[in-house]
């Protein structure tokens, strides 16, 4: 994502967020993807408070969507910036994989045809987004995942994998590796999905949905220097 994926994740300004919880969400996110709050550190709600300009309430609350995110880890009643590496970042982006390419061939059974103009209308808006504003491709890109997921009928699918999906993978990829976002590469993926599910092609749209998710899995050599394991 680009020009770098912590610049996706910053998606409106912290100045024009209006409740306190959101600017402080905002700003402690930010400083963990720049790693100005490294893997590891310390969140001690007072410290984040003046950081954040805040008082306890809204980062604690800002922390408690964090720790949802998989940003941040528990241990007792402390917090600490979670860290990835490249094997775990690898089981992630499989499981991902294996996950939505299931979800997309039942999708391809089951999506109406409501739901696929509505997915061909995210992929002409994506179509339509400045190379430099990677920023608008995102919120995008996660409506279409998100909706093939829906297509599926499946309330237990759905269940079973809120986690997984809490923590865009944009996001754990930026741990390991900063990377340009490919918006041309990565919609020309999501076309070869929209056309499988027209179809309706459970075997295609499997399999198209898990060669976009590994194609775009970071490799070993990419890995920067100060995140190697």
């Amino acid at each position: 994502m680009t020009p770098s994926e912590s610049d996706l994740q910053d998606l409106p300004s912290v100045a024009d967020l209006g409740r306190p919880a959101d600017r402080a969400y905002h700003t402690i996110r930010a400083a963990i993807l720049s790693r100005e709050l490294p893997p590891g550190a310390h969140l001690a709600e007072s410290t984040l408070a003046e950081m954040c300009g805040a008082s306890r309430t809204p980062v604690r609350e800002a922390l408690q969507r964090l720790s949802a995110e998989g940003l941040a880890l528990s241990e007792g009643r402390s917090r600490f910036v979670a860290d990835f590496n490249y094997d775990e970042v690898s089981v992630v982006f499989e499981l991902r994989a294996r996950i939505e390419g299931y979800a997309a061939s039942l999708a391809a059974r089951h999506i109406t045809d409501a739901e696929l103009e509505r997915l061909a209308d995210l992929v002409r808006q994506m179509d339509e987004v400045p190379a430099t504003e990677p920023e608008n491709f995102v919120p995008l890109n996660d409506q279409f995942h998100k909706l093939i997921l829906n297509a599926t009928r499946s309330t237990q699918l759905r269940s079973v994998t809120a986690q997984v999906f809490a923590l865009p993978l944009a996001t754990i990829k930026q741990f390991l590796c900063d990377q340009p976002l490919d918006p041309v590469r990565s919609n020309s993926h999501h076309k070869d999905i929209l056309r499988a599910l027209r179809s309706r092609d459970p075997e295609w749209a499997s399999a198209a949905m898990l060669g976009h998710i590994l194609s775009s899995r970071p490799l070993r050599s990419e890995v920067q220097k100060d995140r190697a394991p």
